[in-house]
């Protein structure tokens, strides 16, 4: 099971190294608050997306092409709505700067996606050459 996440694993991973080099540059009083705290909060919306989308993906490789599409891409749909929503919700009640807020939800969520993406041809062609 751990061979088989390890991209998930290592997507998180870089996520993390990320996070804490901002993390030492905010305690070096290199960054400000308006930038170090939304990077956090982007980081509170964004990884549970991607660790569902990364379930989806793999529980939906294990069906035929009907449920795996319907699962990636109603998936991605309901995600997308989810992450919109979270959003609203924290530029509605948090006071933070919204430009950093907004950046670091777009550059985190692209990331996350070109991993899934990357996670899911993967874990496509390890299955597609166990079958020939």
């Amino acid at each position: 099971m751990l061979s088989k996440n390890r991209w998930f694993f290592l997507a998180i991973a870089i996520n993390f190294l990320i996070v804490f080099f901002v993390t030492i540059a905010y305690l070096l009083n290199l960054l400000n608050f308006d930038f170090f705290l939304p990077l956090l909060l982007a980081q509170i919306i964004v990884l549970p997306n991607f660790a569902v989308g990364f379930s989806a993906i793999l529980w939906s490789l294990q069906k035929n092409e009907q449920v795996f599409l319907l699962v990636v891409l109603g998936g991605m749909l309901i995600r997308m709505a989810y992450i919109l929503g979270m959003v609203f919700l924290f530029l509605h009640f948090l006071k933070i700067n919204q430009k950093y807020f907004i950046f670091d939800i777009f550059l985190f969520y692209f990331y996350f996606l070109t991993a899934e993406i990357f996670i899911l041809v993967r874990q496509k062609t390890l299955i597609t050459d166990k079958k020939t």
